[in-house]
Formats: C-alpha cells, structure tokens, sequence
C-alpha cells in the first residue's frame, strides 16, 4: 500500500496505493465540500493534487441512500482517490452526531470512497486526563470493531490517534490501533493546537505517535495545511494532511503566504506567481464581485500550499530538510519553541536520515549541532581508539579531508616521529575529527561562516571531548597557542596529561 522512495529527517517521499490511483507524498489533501463547493475538483485534480478528503457524515445527511448508489467519486465529481471524515469533526464542534459509528462505517464502504476512517471521538485540546482517556476509550472501541466488521474491497481504513496534549493517551492510542492492524493512522485534533499557537506541543504529539508506528504504516495529520507548519510537520514524519483554510481565509480576505497568512487590504505587491497573481494586483481581486473573489483568494491559497508541499518535497530530494526547517522555524516565535524537538531528540531521527548525501551540509548556528549527521558522526568519533600517546589537534583544514592538504603536510614535519602522533582537527559542530576519520561523511562535507563561536554554546564538543579522551590515554597534547575556542575545553583534559602549544 505504502512505498518509501526517499527520507530526510523523519519525513519522506513515498507512493500511497490506491483504488483510483497513486498518490505521491507528502501530500496536502484539500477539503471538498460535499454540497457547496468553489473551486472545481477538476480544477483541483488538474492542479496536481490526487487525494482529496470531504465529509462522509454531510454527505450521509445531504444524499442519503441516493449517495450509496451514485459513490462518492461522482457525488462530488472527482476521478482521483477520495479520503472521507466520518463525522469527527463535527463531534468536535457540536459533542455528537446522530450517527453510530457501524452505520457510518457501512456508509462509507457503500459509497466506496478510497481512504476510510472510523467515526470517532476527538479530544481536541484542553480536556481533563479523565475525559480525553474516556474519549480515546470510546475511540478505540469503535475503530476496532470497524476494523474487524470491513470487507476486503481495496478500501483503506486510518485508525484514529486521539489524546490531545495528554502524551501517554496519545501513545496508548497508537499502539493500540497500530495493534489492530490500521495500515495507515491519522492524528487527530491538532487544529485547536495550532490555533493556540501551542507548535511544540503539536511536534511532541507527533514524535510520540510516530515512535509507536512501523516505518511502512503512512501518518495523516488531520487539519494542518498551511505553509507555516507543513515543513515541521512532514520533518516530523507526518506523509498526508488536509485543510479547509484554503477556503475558510479567502472568505474573510485572507491571502496565504509562504510563512504568514496575510489580509488583503493590507498587501501593496503580489510576490507569488501563480496564476491569480499575474492576474490581478490586490486591488483588483477585491474589487470583484464576493463569490469571485472568494474563489481567486481560494485558488491562490492552494497554489501557495502546493507551492510550500513541492518545496518540502524538494529539499528532502537534496538532503536539505534540515537546513529548510531550521530556517522556517524562524517564521514565528511559537514556532521556534517547537526547535527544541530536534535538539533534544536527535536520535529520533538517525534511522531515517541518509548516513551520506551528495552534497555538503551547511552549518550555521548552534541548534546544528544536533543535526542527525552530525550526531552520528560524533557517536562514530566516541567510537574512536588509538594506542598513540601523543596527540596534536589543530582547527579543521578549509580544505578537506585534512591529510590531503600542504597544511597537513606542514604539521607533519614539524615532529619527526609523526607515526607516532595522532593528529586530530575540530570544528564546534562535529566536535573532534581524528585525521583517519577526516574524509568521513560530513566531516569532509560541510560549509560553515568563518565566525567566533562562544564555546559554551556546544555541550555536544564537550561530550565528544570527554568521551575521546576517557577512551584514548595520552600523555601529551599539542594545541594552538591563541585558540580561543580550544583554551576553554582544555581547562576538561584529565589533569596527567601534559598541555603543549605547536610552534608557528
């Protein structure tokens, strides 16, 4: 059903299989409403979006029996693999829906709709432990028995991950579901988190359904479809996600942008290229008519989103999700809190982060340090033993590998046994490069600005240095005499060791 082509971090490029075709993700889904739609879904279809998600509960409501005998596909007039909502978001708004999640289940296999999931009970966001344990209950109940009720059509059911801010909740629930046997899970509720600007606590709830879920099984992220958290999100592993903003902003004049979602009146220059944009100035789209202009700002805001998905997808491609996150995690102050995720959890995203890439990485402030490269070329150096007793450790080569510079040459013959000297380089964000793993990925593969870091701000130096020279017993260390970044490591060197300055 799900086939992985390429990973970064935790997200990656993949091929979802289904009953009316291939779907590439990551992918935005766009919301179709069932009765009232604006823009065409042939439009959306011919704009390259090949999954779309609409309301099996409305369309139950609105068509009845005739829908079970029409299906989804032509109720809504779309040829492409169609995701239904059965319900849970208006149990969200309004606490119920006069519904039972069996009936709901068979009215969604009737209506053959591709990508099918339980009616359940969101937690959302600010409920009692006692409450939203209530409600995952009640989830998982019902999801299992529709589980266990389908029959084997091509038909793909998500089991629904609920919990809210409750992580041990939102853990019970996956595992429970990813027990059942869901080929593929969606993550509820995350639209009262972004609304509250709580990013961070969106991230963990990610990571935490994530650690519970096979690499095969694809992650839908309900209700998060702007450029502002779709890089975090798929970073995250998160493959698909819908969203009705598209629509709901252009309602209220609202124009998405790369980063930021911005008032009409309030835009002077279009700087996207889409083809409302080279249409019309901002002047011109608001003095349309309302329905045109509803329908303008719509069709810009899903260029803008394709825009943000095809971009995201670009940069894993390259290897360069890291450096494209880092940089749109600085859109927003409540946005740069979730960063913490990746620092403190590089581990998380070892096993799905190429070990060697094409291209260099680049390095750039201190959160780099954690990156996933670089954190496993500092688990490969703690690794690292020799029988040497001396050592000589000098500032990395501009360039690399070090032992094919004329630098290295240079320092070679300044000690006349230099087989019996281990020669090591560093740079703040590896930490210690030993010359034999100096043309290992990325110590040989990285850029970096010719700045003064402040040594306090890598504990991972300091960790790697601890460790290195636990393992590795010398009884002399030859450092640079004016190397501010050095002085303050040494002051750490077990105190038997003798501290020597190189000679110019």
């Amino acid at each position: 059903m799900f086939e992985i082509i390429k990973s970064d971090l935790a997200g990656r490029i993949g091929i979802l299989h289904s009953n009316h075709g291939k779907i590439e993700t990551p992918a935005y889904v766009p919301v179709i409403h069932p009765v009232k739609q604006t823009i065409s879904p042939k439009k959306i279809k011919d704009m390259g979006f090949d999954l779309v998600i609409t309301n099996a509960y409305i369309t139950m409501k609105r068509h009845g029996q005739n829908a079970t005998k029409r299906g989804i596909h032509d109720i809504i007039d779309y040829d492409g693999a169609i995701m239904t909502d059965s319900g849970g978001y208006q149990v969200l708004e309004y606490g119920e829906v006069d519904v039972i999640p069996a009936d709901m289940a068979e009215f969604e296999r009737k209506i053959m709709t591709d990508f099918a999931i339980p009616l359940d009970k969101p937690t959302g966001y600010g409920l009692s432990k006692k409450r939203a344990k209530s409600f995952v209950d009640q989830t998982l109940k019902d999801a299992k028995e529709t589980l266990a009720n389908k029959i084997d059509n091509g038909q793909i059911w998500l089991g629904p991950i609920q919990g809210g801010e409750h992580q041990d909740l939102v853990k019970r629930s996956t595992k429970s579901l990813v027990n059942y046997g869901f080929p593929m899970l969606a993550l509820g509720s995350p639209v009262e988190f972004m609304e509250s600007y709580e990013y961070k606590l969106l991230a963990e709830m990610i990571i935490m359904a994530k650690k519970q879920m096979p690499d095969a099984v694809p992650l839908h992220l309900f209700g998060a479809g702007h450029p502002l958290t779709i890089p975090l999100a798929v970073a995250l592993g998160c493959d698909t996600f819908d969203s009705a903003s598209y629509i709901l902003y252009a309602k209220h004049d609202r124009y998405i942008g790369e980063d930021k979602t911005i008032h009409l009146p309030n835009i002077k220059y279009f700087s996207c290229t889409c083809e409302v944009c080279t249409k019309f100035n901002p002047k011109e789209i608001l003095s349309l008519e309302k329905e045109e202009k509803v329908n303008q700002i719509a069709l810009h805001n899903l260029f803008a989103i394709k825009a943000e998905v095809d971009r995201v997808k670009e940069s894993i491609h390259e290897g360069r999700l890291w450096e494209y996150v880092m940089m749109k995690m600085r859109a927003h102050p409540k946005l740069f809190e979730a960063i913490d995720i990746f620092t403190k959890s590089p581990e998380y995203f070892l096993s799905t982060t190429p070990k060697f890439k094409e291209k260099a990485i680049f390095l750039f402030s201190k959160e780099d340090q954690y990156r996933p490269e670089v954190f496993a070329y500092q688990n490969t150096v703690m690794k690292f033993k020799t029988r040497k007793k001396v050592m000589v450790l000098t500032k990395n080569t501009i360039t690399k590998p070090a032992f094919l510079t004329n630098e290295y040459s240079i320092l070679k013959n300044k000690f006349n046994d230099s087989e019996s000297i281990q020669f090591c380089y560093y740079n703040p964000f590896l930490g210690l490069i030993p010359l034999e793993l100096s043309d290992l990925y990325p110590a040989s593969h990285y850029e970096m600005p010719r700045s003064n870091f402040r040594p306090e701000d890598f504990p991972t130096f300091a960790h790697v240095w601890n460790v290195f020279f636990t393992k590795n017993k010398f009884d002399v260390v030859y450092i640079p005499r004016n190397d501010d970044f050095l002085k303050y490591f040494v002051k750490l060197l077990p105190k038997n060791i003798k501290k020597k300055f190189l000679k110019k």
